[in-house]
């Protein structure tokens, strides 16, 4: 899918979205600005890089896959040119 093509979220997907207003207007009220999600394990006031999340997330696909049999070799990659493109296919999906 080219960089350029815009995804938008379905009926259902915007209903969730507005379902759950209230909880996100929540959480940003009582949020102080330099707390994040996903933090530095060496600073917990600075937010981990693009880079440090795929490779936490990669590191987990893979403990993950190495528990099947045939231990399949999937990455954050996997999902990006393959299963993200079948979420795009299917417009019952967010």
């Amino acid at each position: 899918m080219p960089s350029n093509h815009k995804a938008f979220l379905t009926k259902e997907g915007k209903k969730m979205i507005e379902d759950r207003k209230k909880d996100f207007q929540l959480i940003f009220l009582i949020k102080e600005s330099n707390s994040y999600v996903f933090i530095s394990e060496a600073n917990h006031y600075q937010m981990s890089s693009r880079e440090t999340i795929t490779k936490d997330v990669n590191r987990a696909i893979r403990l993950v896959s190495n528990q099947f049999t045939d231990k399949p070799n999937i990455t954050s990659h996997s999902f990006r040119v393959s299963y993200i493109t079948q979420l795009w296919k299917d417009t019952k999906d967010i």
